[in-house]
Parts: structure tokens; C-alpha cells; sequence
């Protein structure tokens, strides 16, 4: 119980700390939109006013707004500053695991992004583009498969924090994560419409159950138990390396600054 009110504490201050900059936030939703529109205009002129077509703005209108969720998360899950600034050292004195402190700083700043970021988009959308909202059946699978998400995309970026205490350096692997989440989250393109070889692989990847997963599960192609089985799977996967590459790094920790 002190422990779940401690990371509730953390949630709080990472919240609030994010609030300082909502109308930064606000306007700069507007530019995540046009990043949408661009993308749905692109599908409408090559499907034409069909069904696809409208199933195909929902689905990159949904991802558009998620990605606040499970793509652009703190660099390095806020560890790579505190490598910088020394107060890593704190941290590590706090009677609490340093995933678990991640992973609560972390929340916070998604619950304020699900408030601040995902819904306005996901209305714009809604208003304005035609999106159109998921079926009483769907509404609890995609909560759940969004959380999932969330959780391995936190795990992806915890491993790019872990990656700046050892090495003090974060953009090249920062820049290696973008590059797999764009290419095989398929947040913007279905897996049917990847080649035949990256058909098969691309949903399987931890990245696909970032994006892929809830966007096909949120217009019900594709059944609640093989959605979540995969992520599951991701989750437990993912949380034992966590666990294994946390005392290796916290060994040969470096810390700058303080």
C-alpha cells in the first residue's frame, strides 16, 4: 500500500508538471491533425469513396491520436536527464525499484496526453474527418489493448533510458526506436498492405502491438483473445529484460552532473 501511494504521488507530479504547458500543447495539437488529415486525404484518393476508405480514416485517425499514447513517450522514460543532471544517484536511494519509478513518472505524463492530446485529436476527427466511433463490443477491448500498448511502448523507451546510463548518449538509439515504430508499428498502414514476407512478421513484432493491434481491434478485424494474447506475451517478455538489464546497467552506472 506505501507503495501504491508513493507511485501515485509520482503520477500526480508528473501530471501537474505537464500541465504547466498546456496551451503549448493545445496549439500543437493542431499540427498532429494536419499530420492526420495528410495521411487520410492519401488514402481517400487511393480508395475513392468507398468503404475501406471510411474504415481507413478511422483507423489513421485513431492511431494519429494514440500515438500521444504509446509512441511519444519521455526520451529514455525521463532517465536519460536524470543521467545528466546526477540525480540518477537520488533516485536510486528511493525505497522503490527504478522501473517502478519510470513507469509511474512515466503514467502520469500519458494520463495528462489522454486528456490533453489523445481526445482533442481524436474529436477533431471525429467532427471533422468522419471517424467514426467503435461499437458498444469494442469499446472495452481497445481500452484494454490501448493500456497494454502503452506498457510496451514504456518497456521500449525504459531500454533507451537504460542504453543512457551505460553510454551517456541517447539519440542513437532514440533515433533507431522511431525508426522500427514507424516502419513496423503500422500505425498509418495495415499489415495487409505490407509486402508478402513483412505480412506475416509485422503483426507479431512488439512494435505492431503499439498501434496495429488496438487500431484493428478498435474496428473489430481482428478478435479481442488474439490481440491481447500478443501483447500479454510482449508485456511478460519485455518486463523480464527490464528486470535483467536494470542490475546489469545499475552496475556499471556513469552519472554526469550533480
Amino acid at each position: 500500500m506505501v507503495l501504491f501511494k508513493a507511485g501515485l504521488a509520482i503520477l500526480r507530479n508528473s501530471f501537474l508538471r505537464n500541465r504547466i504547458y498546456l496551451l503549448n500543447h493545445l496549439i500543437s495539437n493542431a499540427g498532429s491533425f494536419v499530420f492526420g488529415y495528410i495521411f487520410v486525404s492519401i488514402w481517400r484518393a487511393i480508395l475513392g469513396n468507398s468503404p475501406e476508405s471510411s474504415q481507413m480514416v478511422t483507423y489513421v485517425m485513431v492511431n494519429q491520436s494514440g500515438l500521444w499514447i504509446t509512441m511519444f513517450l519521455p526520451y529514455g522514460a525521463f532517465l536519460f536527464q536524470k543521467v545528466r543532471d546526477g540525480t540518477i544517484a537520488f533516485e536510486l536511494l528511493k525505497p522503490y525499484g527504478l522501473i517502478y519509478l519510470s513507469f509511474y513518472e512515466v503514467l502520469g505524463h500519458v494520463v495528462y496526453n489522454f486528456f490533453f492530446r489523445y481526445l482533442p485529436i481524436f474529436f477533431l476527427g471525429f467532427f471533422l474527418l468522419g471517424v467514426k466511433l467503435p461499437s458498444p463490443g469494442q469499446i472495452v477491448p481497445y481500452g484494454i489493448s490501448i493500456a497494454m500498448a502503452f506498457i510496451i511502448s514504456f518497456f521500449l523507451n525504459y531500454f533507451i533510458g537504460l542504453w543512457s546510463l551505460r553510454f551517456l548518449g541517447i539519440s542513437g538509439a532514440q533515433s533507431l526506436y522511431y525508426f522500427l515504430m514507424n516502419f513496423l508499428s503500422g500505425y498509418m498502414l495495415p499489415a495487409k498492405y505490407y509486402p508478402d514476407f513483412l505480412k506475416r512478421i509485422m503483426p507479431l513484432t512488439p512494435f505492431a502491438a503499439t498501434s496495429y493491434i488496438p487500431g484493428s481491434l478498435y474496428l473489430g478485424k481482428i478478435t479481442f483473445s488474439e490481440g491481447i494474447t500478443l501483447q500479454l506475451f510482449w508485456v511478460a517478455v519485455l518486463f523480464l529484460f527490464a528486470l535483467i538489464l536494470t542490475k546489469l546497467t545499475q552496475k556499471k552506472l556513469q552519472i554526469q552532473g550533480g
